[in-house]
């Protein structure tokens, strides 16, 4: 069931994802883009950056609702604990954005240091969301 709490906490964790990509995507691997230069649009704008911020925000508030929605209580390590939702975010990355990242790199030119930039970023975004979701379920 979605709840403000789960937006609210969605949203926590898509700010953070939003740093946390900056870094992983933009400093520490970023020197593999340029490898690939003509794989890039040659302008980067704003609105660019605005409207992926929405896409990360948007996806952490999807990912915390969906562990809410699926009362994640199968779980090894217990419903609403920190690995609970730490689980869930990283088994929802690797049947979700992992295969679709891996199969597009095949026909598209990333250098595949950029690659592993791109799927640790997304890694982070799924695992911080699931957290979220998990500390919202747990929050009375």
């Amino acid at each position: 069931m979605m709840t403000l709490r789960n937006v609210v906490a969605g949203g926590i964790a898509g700010v953070l994802s939003t740093v946390t990509g900056y870094w992983i995507t933009g400093r520490l691997f970023h020197p593999y883009q340029a490898r690939t230069p003509n794989t890039w649009r040659s302008t980067e704008s704003w609105s660019s950056y605005l409207v992926s911020t929405g896409l990360r925000l948007f996806a952490c508030v999807a990912i915390a609702c969906l562990y809410a929605g699926v009362e994640f209580a199968t779980s090894l390590f217990g419903p609403g604990t920190i690995l609970s939702g730490a689980s869930f975010g990283l088994g929802l990355w690797a049947i979700t954005v992992a295969p679709v990242t891996l199969e597009a790199a095949l026909f598209v030119n990333w250098h595949r240091g950029f690659v592993v930039g791109l799927l640790l970023d997304w890694m982070v975004v799924f695992i911080l969301a699931g957290i979220a979701g998990s500390v919202a379920a747990r929050v009375v």
